[in-house]
């Protein structure tokens, strides 16, 4: 991953939003949100998206990239590593191709 670590940007996903450059392209992800049951004050869901952003100032996006929920953070970050993303490769085939902006 040029411009960080790779480990360090999917913990940043994990919680918060980040910015991507693949080439000429620019990309959002809308870093992962809990929603938490107000009663038991445990977790009932984590999702994560991901979008084509129109230019570098990343104000207007293009397309949907993906957008996952699943029960827990964990299971979020393992399908957002594993499915395709950006020209049918996955984030580990992207991973020396992407640039953290």
């Amino acid at each position: 991953m040029k411009r960080g670590n790779t480990r360090e940007f999917l913990e940043c996903i994990s919680a918060q939003d980040a910015d991507l450059k693949y080439h000429d392209r620019y990309f959002l992800v809308n870093g992962c949100c809990v929603h938490w049951n107000q009663e038991t004050k445990k977790p009932e869901w984590a999702r994560i998206e991901m979008y084509e952003m129109t230019d570098c100032n990343c104000l207007e996006w293009k397309a949907d990239v993906c957008s996952i929920t699943k029960p827990t953070v964990r299971e979020v970050m393992e399908e957002f590593t594993r499915i395709p993303l950006i020209d049918g490769k996955t984030f580990w085939e992207l991973e020396n191709e992407l640039e953290w902006v």
